[in-house]
């Protein structure tokens, strides 16, 4: 098939110049922002020399580099001085990658899946147990594709002689299906939770802080109550807190800090559902509900709980907004699955 796009190892009969070009194409946007990655002038040299360092593999499509990236182990201490202050580069069961690039030509087909996909399965195979990776913390496009793939963010590096400070972002690797699971969920609340205030925006004030007729009464109402499960629950689950609080509580009243709040909530779910170790997910959460009766429930059923909530109140606004003669959005888990399978 003319189209077909095949990832291999760099056998030593591939063009180190056409991977550089390639590196040089893919990081041209970013350079023309002013975000100086090695990756957008590097010589030839540094290729080779970066592909070196661990296993490089390559994109060809119709006998041309379509796509490339190198995965290799931890450094070890004073052979790469540039990463001995970065631990997540140093980390004995942390593998991590670089040199990543895909054509322009083949963006949008799922290219960069795959490609970070067999930097995975390379780290899994010879012992690893999670990945790192560092990119300019002004590249957001990049950052989201990396969230998308599950990297979270770990810490933060000012490399010499960049423009930018770069992110650290990290991703544990031996997950089990249930920690996929409420990966899912957590993406989804996200996912929806955005795609539900950009609808709510376009409401007029009157109409936005009507009373609909639902439990909380307005779309306002709604979403403070969202934020005060948001906040119990996440209290309860990240702090070992359990506060009391009405759940009809109005924590915000201006629209725009509302919705900041919302998203951010929804945000910081994703980096713990990384690091947080199996034996939670497996066992219970202690807590007390707003009346200070005391409660011991499973950890994983109750988290997802958590995210069901928020897709029963969700559904709540929806029906609003139709009342008032506005689209609703498309809010099913199946539509943001299909995005995720056709993103780069």
């Amino acid at each position: 098939m003319p189209d077909r796009i095949d990832i291999r190892p760099l056998a030593a009969r591939d063009s180190l110049d056409a991977v550089t070009a390639l590196l040089h194409l893919a990081y041209a946007p970013l350079a023309a922002a002013g975000l100086n990655f090695t990756a957008a002038t590097q010589p030839k040299a540094t290729t080779a020399r970066r592909a070196a360092e661990g296993q490089c593999y390559v994109a060809r499509q119709a006998g041309r580099i379509v796509g490339t990236v190198t995965v290799c182990g931890p450094y070890a201490e004073g052979a790469a001085p540039w990463a001995d202050s970065v631990p997540w580069f140093r980390e004995r069961n942390t593998a991590h990658f670089h040199q990543f690039a895909v054509h322009p030509d083949v963006q949008g087909r799922g290219l960069g899946r795959r490609l970070v996909a067999a930097c995975e399965r390379w780290a899994l195979q010879n012992g690893y147990r999670r990945m790192a990776l560092d990119t300019a913390e002004p590249a957001t496009a990049l950052r989201a594709l990396y969230s998308r793939m599950g990297y979270a963010d770990v810490g933060h590096v000012q490399w010499e002689g960049k423009a930018y400070r770069s992110v650290i972002m990290q991703k544990v690797l031996d997950r089990s299906p249930l920690r996929e699971h409420l990966q899912t969920m957590a993406r989804h609340n996200l996912w929806a939770t955005r795609r539900l205030l950009d609808a709510c925006d376009a409401l007029p004030e009157a109409e936005y802080r009507r009373d609909a007729g639902l439990f909380f009464k307005s779309v306002h109402g709604t979403l403070n109550h969202l934020l005060v499960a948001q906040q119990l629950w996440f209290s309860r689950f990240a702090e070992n807190l359990s506060p009391r609080i009405a759940l009809d509580t109005e924590l915000e009243p201006g629209r725009a800090r509302l919705r900041e709040r919302l998203v951010e909530g929804a945000l910081a779910w994703l980096p713990l559902l990384d690091v947080w170790p199996e034996a939670r997910l497996t066992g219970r959460l202690d807590y007390q509900r707003t009346n200070g009766e005391a409660m011991s429930l499973p950890f994983h059923a109750v988290l997802a709980h958590v995210f069901n909530h928020g897709t029963h109140h969700r559904g709540q606004v929806t029906a609003a907004l139709t009342g008032f003669g506005h689209p609703a959005p498309e809010l099913d888990l199946p539509y943001l699955l299909a995005e995720e399978a056709e993103s780069p």
